[in-house]
């Protein structure tokens, strides 16, 4: 997959099947406008072009900066993944965002990317204002002779899924019904970084990896995950918090994997989270900490005995 940001560089050559988004967390209705594209594409023998932004619009205009749910690296592996051809995440700025919704159409998709089919969510805004919906947008096909497909949204359970509802979700630590709106398991991916070693002592090694300051994360406390390492997946129990028990200062994401004794510093891992276990708690010493470690991994993997066995939870 050929991955484009810089705004010189996205003139393709020839025509293109362009779909339009942000794409945070790449959830099943971005999965089906993929799906879509790809189809369109096809049918006429063309390039899929993803078209995203970064800046998250979010950031650069308004006041309520939204944090993400997937990092830049994991969007475009998960694109590419998905079978897309080219993802351009385009620089947001205010002058960007102050273009009306047909001088993006006619600069941006028709001459610069050639697109001779647009595909967007019923859901999506664009150009100054948002004045840019897809009727909009279709009318504006018309005019320019482009294909403009409008893919309704994906529901679960009477919701529409989207990267706003999935984020409160993964908030309120509700991570089997964010993940079944993702279509794939939130995930944290990062690399290792040495730690206090504290969970060696008493006989729970961690690895250990800093929390970013723009992701979503769940509320502090435990949680079963399985880990992604050197191609292989482990079972594992993950921790985010500030570690009260030894007054840590900052936030971390602390794994045990199972029956894993390898150093993975400086390593990237994929920690994958399937459901919440317990808040975070501050313990009176490091043999109460040990012993309730023992119980929480004991119902993780009971946690995923029943998965397997597909016992309902």
């Amino acid at each position: 997959m050929q991955y484009i940001d810089q705004a010189a560089n996205i003139t393709r050559q020839r025509e293109c099947v362009v779909v339009l988004g942000n794409f945070d967390g790449v959830h099943k209705g971005h999965q089906k406008l993929f799906e879509v594209a790809r189809y369109e594409a096809q049918k006429r023998g063309l390039e899929t072009v993803v078209f995203s932004f970064y800046p998250h619009p979010t950031w650069v205009i308004g006041n309520n900066p939204k944090a993400l749910l997937m990092s830049r690296r994991d969007k475009k592996r998960m694109v590419q993944h998905l079978g897309m051809d080219v993802l351009v995440e385009y620089p947001f700025t205010k002058d960007f965002a102050s273009i009306s919704p047909e001088e993006f159409f006619k600069d941006t998709l028709i001459e610069k990317l050639k697109a001779c089919v647009v595909v967007v969510g019923s859901n999506y805004y664009f150009g100054k204002n948002k004045v840019g919906n897809p009727s909009y947008l279709k009318s504006l096909g018309k005019i320019y002779d482009i294909d403009v497909k409008v893919v309704e949204a994906v529901m679960r359970k009477d919701q529409m899924i989207s990267s706003s509802q999935i984020r409160r979700l993964v908030t309120n630590g509700r991570i089997e019904a964010a993940n079944e709106m993702l279509g794939h398991p939130y995930m944290i991916v990062g690399n290792v970084m040495q730690g206090k070693q504290l969970g060696r002592t008493i006989g729970f090694p961690t690895i250990n990896i800093v929390a970013e300051p723009d992701r979503v994360y769940p509320p502090n406390g435990v949680y079963a995950t399985k880990i992604k390492v050197y191609s292989n997946t482990y079972l594992g129990m993950t921790n985010i918090g500030y570690n009260p028990t030894v007054n840590g200062e900052r936030k971390m994401i602390e794994t045990h994997i199972f029956d894993f004794n390898e150093i993975l510093y400086g390593q990237e891992v994929t920690i994958e989270f399937y459901t919440f276990i317990r808040p975070e708690q501050k313990f009176d010493g490091l043999e109460a900490l040990q012993s309730q470690i023992s119980k929480d991994k004991e119902k993780i993997q009971q946690y995923f005995s029943d998965a397997v066995n597909g016992i309902a939870k």
